[in-house]
């Protein structure tokens, strides 16, 4: 399904705030996610405790869905954080973050590790 992704930095859930306070697997479980309203997810998945696969122009990337009914129908948040580093890119010299087009399915996929993550971003 295509939604349109943008990127925060919520506070309870900020990676640089966060990084020095958890280990590694609490980090992930608590920045590795996107905030998506739960009529646009059941509309996606038909079970819960299902992962979500955001592919973009720019790559893509499994994150734990969260469910807020505070987000617009339709739309997807990710925490500013190296996850969504994965799915966002520039533009003629502009990083983009917000209004992307993003491809969001389910998938049985785990979310990568911190470690794991960096030891893909190494092998580019």
């Amino acid at each position: 399904m295509k939604l349109l992704l943008s990127t925060i930095r919520e506070l309870k859930y900020d990676q640089k705030i966060l990084i020095n306070e958890l280990s590694e697997k609490e980090l992930k479980d608590n920045v590795a996610i996107c905030l998506i309203h739960p009529e646009t997810y059941n509309k996606i998945v038909s079970k819960s405790g299902v992962n979500l696969k955001l592919t973009t122009s720019y790559g893509s990337v499994v994150l734990k869905p969260v469910w807020d009914e505070s987000i617009p129908l339709e739309m997807i948040y990710v925490n500013k954080s190296i996850w969504a580093n994965q799915i966002t890119g520039d533009f003629k010299q502009k990083i983009l973050f917000k209004n992307l087009e993003v491809n969001v399915k389910p998938t049985e996929e785990d979310v990568l590790e911190l470690s794991n993550l960096l030891e893909k971003m190494k092998n580019l």
